[in-house]
């Protein structure tokens, strides 16, 4: 999708359809719906009072301007209190957006927006948004169907121009390089986010460890300053990753281990490196402990986590941030044989942590606890966040649409909830709480690898993890919730969603800008 900035509204210019966003009880007063409502006779003042519609939050009028004007159809999208406006207000306005230029199969899109006065967004951060929710509302996964809806494929919009106004209607004045390089940044994380749910969406049979890997490599190819490195089952066990070789034993498909490296120019190799490593479970069946038909159903997301980091690590690289960072990936198929792992089974770790095995099912933590080893001793990582679809628990505390964050160090956690409210992925802060660490203690081994009791499953996986981690200042993202919608929301189609690709890069924004301080 080409995206582009305009100086002028040309209400005459032809295109298939207008979008506008406008703020609850104030639509008339955006001079850019006033103006359409004037030269169409009025046709916004009727049709609001007829359907009610009054700027609220999820909101739209839509209506076919009969050629009065250049643009086929109008459609009013509300964003709702002008005191509540955020980046996530426009960025779900974007993804509405993107839902009618769908269903008319739009070519030509103008997306013109009154920027509020004196708001706490900057015009780069509405734009931004806007462009993300857009390019993130038009994705579907539709590679297996043979058609749709009896019509040919939609490739989406051949351009989207975007015209930024004050109160009077006049453009917002500013350089256009400045826009052009927020346009650029935001269309950088859709593609990141739209990769990474194209790699959770991809069936199982498909989706195997090897073409993780092959994957990483594919898509880490010919950027600068980012390299890939695969490690198959018997370099691995060279290496000693006892815990994810365990829970790839019962499955046909052997275990890879995924290193990607982003050294840019510039950046003092003494630097501290950045870590974020991902539970890269490719298909959980439960192993011995076999999940119930109905669980098992949605399980290839159980590698969302592998799928942000390796997409965030191509967008960050991509943008070129000078940023020393790594993204790391044991990546298993968790399946029941004559060669499965087996509860009561003593596994050791990378770095020689013996676990003992209560659940096969709960696979996750093992596989996490060998690629945070290797962050620690392989890299010597400076800060580490791991995502992981890691408890139930976790959603049934938090709902489906909220991550649990925990972490060891009050700074960088406080540094990673900053940049996921930032980035517009919700989240909320989870206590570590110690005194549950006689809930995963062995009698026969270091650790055992689930809780004894039903209570705080989200809390002792992570008091789990961190054992793993030393000193080192690392969080821990539990998205089981987020990272695959059940049902469309906003800018989120049915199926993964990319949870966490648009926290990391803003992460690592953050941390070269405190780099380059």
């Amino acid at each position: 999708m080409k995206v582009g900035f305009t100086p002028k509204f040309d209400l005459n210019a032809p295109l298939d359809l207008l979008l506008i966003p406008v703020v609850q009880d104030r639509v008339l007063e955006n001079p850019l719906s006033a103006r359409i409502d004037r030269a169409l006779g009025g046709i916004i003042t009727q049709m609001s009072e007829q359907e009610n519609f009054k700027g609220k939050a999820g909101q739209n009028l839509n209506f076919n301007t009969l050629g009065r004007i250049g643009a086929k159809r109008v459609c009013l999208l509300g964003i709702g209190e002008r005191s509540k406006l955020s980046a996530e207000a426009y960025r779900r306005a974007g993804g509405r957006g993107a839902d009618w230029v769908r269903k008319y199969r739009a070519a030509g899109v103008t997306v013109a927006c009154r920027v509020p006065k004196g708001g706490r967004l900057s015009v780069g951060e509405l734009a931004g948004a806007l462009i993300e929710g857009l390019s993130l509302g038009l994705y579907r996964f539709d590679k297996y169907k043979s058609k749709e809806n009896g019509e040919p494929h939609y490739p989406g919009p051949e351009e989207v121009s975007i015209f930024l106004c004050d109160a009077r209607g006049a453009a917002v004045r500013g350089p256009l390089e400045a826009l052009e390089a927020v346009a650029h940044r935001a269309l950088l994380v859709a593609e990141g986010v739209i990769t990474a749910r194209e790699l959770v969406n991809e069936i199982p049979e498909v989706m195997k460890p090897q073409k993780l890997a092959e994957m990483a490599v594919q898509l880490s190819t010919g950027i600068r300053g980012l390299s890939c490195r695969i490690l198959d089952e018997r370099e691995m066990a060279a290496e000693k990753m006892g815990a994810a070789l365990a829970v790839g034993r019962g499955s046909e498909n052997p275990p890879r281990f995924i290193e990607l490296l982003y050294k840019p120019e510039g950046v003092p190799p003494d630097k501290e490196i950045f870590v974020m490593v991902g539970k890269g479970v490719t298909f959980d069946s439960g192993g011995l402990n076999l999940k119930p038909g109905e669980s098992m159903v949605t399980m290839k997301m159980d590698m969302s986590g592998a799928a942000a980091v390796i997409s965030a690590m191509t967008t960050i690289a991509r943008l070129e941030l000078p940023l020393r960072c790594a993204a790391l990936v044991a990546s298993v198929e968790n399946m029941p044989s004559g060669r499965s792992y087996r509860p009561d089974d003593v596994v050791r770790a990378m770095n020689g942590i013996t676990i003992e095995v209560g659940n096969t099912d709960a696979e996750g933590r093992l596989t996490l606890a060998d690629a945070l080893s290797w962050a620690i001793h392989k890299l010597g990582a400076g800060r580490i966040i791991d995502l992981a679809t890691l408890t139930g628990a976790c959603v049934v505390g938090l709902g489906p649409t909220t991550a649990g964050v925990f972490g060891n160090d009050r700074k960088w956690l406080s540094m990673v909830l900053e940049a996921a409210q930032e980035a517009g992925e919700k989240c909320c802060n989870l206590p570590l709480d110690q005194d549950m660490l006689d809930d995963i203690k062995s009698e026969i081994a270091d650790v055992k690898n689930i809780g004894a009791t039903r209570w705080g499953g989200a809390i002792t996986a992570a008091l789990f993890l961190q054992k793993f981690v030393k000193d080192t200042s690392w969080v821990h993202v539990d998205i089981a919730g987020p990272s695959w919608a059940d049902k469309k929301r906003h800018y989120e189609p049915i199926g993964g969603t990319g949870y966490g690709v648009r926290t990391l890069v803003r992460l690592a924004e953050r941390l070269a800008a405190e780099k380059i301080k």
